[in-house]
């Protein structure tokens, strides 16, 4: 089907917020309260990452936890979380699969004294990237990488790999599949103009960044996470 050069239109924008419940008031709390709650020690997570650089791979253009990793990261979390006599239980769901991209969510509810937390993280990977073979475990490890720094409330897992690789990895444009994916969210409502100008901020249009072909790869990953993970995609 041919598409409209049209200019791309947007539904009004949703909130997105974490399901914070008490069980005991049922009440909301706050961000700032949860943090206080839950037991993880972010120093200790940090130096997970830091003792274990041979575990930080390049990927395409930028470079990532790998999946072993990722898990040692888990796994500090839980512990954490039952040394205080709290449990989490995590649900790994394929949100969406095709020969070149596959979307992973992971969600975990973290239950600590007589309140209970969920959260939810977005996941992908692209046959572009050389992972046609591995997109669903590439897709799983950033969606758990998202929901660790989610739990902690800061990137403390981004901040390590800049102080490891402070030269970093050059950006390249994002890829076409990307664009196609973004046009579909776009066309279906699940791309807000505020979505756009979180990611791209005030100086170019998301028209304008996919006419002159300067929409980056990590700027169309944000654009899909945010959209994937919004309520309207649910």
């Amino acid at each position: 089907m041919r598409e409209s050069n049209s200019s791309l239109s947007y539904p009004t924008s949703q909130s997105v917020r974490l399901d914070l419940t008490d069980s005991k008031f049922c009440c909301k709390i706050s961000d700032k309260e949860v943090m206080k709650m839950l037991p993880i020690r972010v120093e200790e997570l940090r130096k997970i990452v830091e003792e274990n650089k041979n575990l930080v791979v390049r990927v395409g253009n930028t470079y990532e936890i790998s999946r072993p990793l990722a898990l040692r990261l888990w796994n500090a979390v839980v512990a954490m979380v039952v040394d205080m006599k709290g449990s989490v239980k995590e649900e790994v769901k394929v949100e969406y699969a095709s020969p070149d991209m596959v979307i992973v969510s992971v969600s975990c509810t973290v239950m600590v004294k007589k309140s209970e937390i969920k959260y939810c993280e977005i996941g992908e990977a692209y046959r572009s990237e050389g992972k046609e073979d591995t997109m669903a475990r590439t897709a799983y490890t950033r969606a758990m990488k998202r929901l660790l720094e989610r739990m902690v409330g800061e990137d403390f897992i981004n901040q390590v790999i800049k102080n490891l690789y402070p030269e970093g990895v050059k950006e390249v444009p994002a890829s076409e599949k990307q664009k196609q994916k973004i046009k579909e969210l776009v066309r279906e409502g699940k791309i807000t103009r505020e979505m756009v100008k979180e990611v791209l901020g005030e100086d170019i249009s998301l028209n304008q960044a996919l006419k002159e072909n300067a929409l980056t790869f990590s700027q169309a990953k944000a654009l899909i996470d945010r959209a994937l993970r919004s309520p309207s995609s649910g």
